[in-house]
């Protein structure tokens, strides 16, 4: 059984549907189950591995690219906010919320400052008047250089940000709407983990983002697997 939780788990971080899961589950492994089992064992499982994975600390190149884009919920749009170091494509960042403004980048920034265990030398945005004040908030007025043009500029360069929100993007797809913000937020925090301890990237050589930031786990074929098992002997049993 284990086995076929984690088909699902990845299953799911890559862009299935809960309706195309059920399905392949009964076929190729002779298992029937709902939608709504599915979907608590994502968010039972992203929660246990989310507190896992935040004592972990990766070491980052330095320079952090940080942007937003549009989810919708219940037919409301609202803003995920996310960073990633561009050396090591670690998800050093991210915040949910349903407005895009000081008080929400100010948690945005801060979630990037406490996530590695170096702080970032660049911080690279585009021009939106939300990113200046909190970055020199969170960071202080000479903690950090903050990079930021018109993205209709040649010296732009946030093509790392953007090319993973293509990726989520395509992942969403078949998600139609979010029912509410929470199970949103569970979404995100289950696909955070997937993104930087799961996914192989081309980009390092096959390594994962975790790997490429100095955090090895030492995981088998079966990531996914291997991370429960690690979590089962670090934690309280998973209920």
């Amino acid at each position: 059984m284990p086995e076929v939780i984690t088909v699902a788990l990845d299953l799911r971080a890559k862009g299935n549907s809960l309706a195309n899961i059920v399905d392949h589950l009964d076929q190729h492994h002779r298992i029937k189950v709902s939608r709504k089992t599915i979907l608590d064992w994502q968010n039972k499982f992203g929660k246990k591995l989310k507190s896992f994975t935040q004592t972990l600390k990766p070491i980052i190149g330095g320079q952090v690219h940080a942007d937003e884009m549009f989810v919708k919920i219940k037919k409301e749009w609202n803003y995920y906010w996310d960073a990633i170091d561009y050396t090591t494509k670690f998800l050093v960042g991210d915040h949910l919320s349903k407005e895009r403004n000081y008080e929400e980048c100010i948690t945005f920034m801060e979630s990037i400052k406490h996530c590695p265990l170096n702080q970032p030398a660049q911080i690279h945005t585009d021009c939106s008047y939300d990113y200046p004040w909190p970055i020199k908030k969170v960071f202080g007025k000479k903690g950090i250089i903050h990079v930021y043009y018109p993205s209709w500029k040649k010296k732009f360069r946030n093509n790392p940000i953007e090319r993973l929100h293509n990726t989520e993007k395509q992942t969403l797809k078949t998600f139609r709407n979010f029912d509410n913000f929470e199970s949103t937020k569970k979404f995100f925090d289950f696909n955070k983990t997937y993104y930087n301890f799961i996914r192989k990237h081309t980009n390092l050589n096959g390594q994962t983002p975790a790997e490429a930031a100095g955090i090895f786990l030492q995981l088998q074929r079966n990531r996914f697997l291997s991370m429960i098992k690690i979590l089962l002997k670090t934690q309280t049993p998973i209920n």
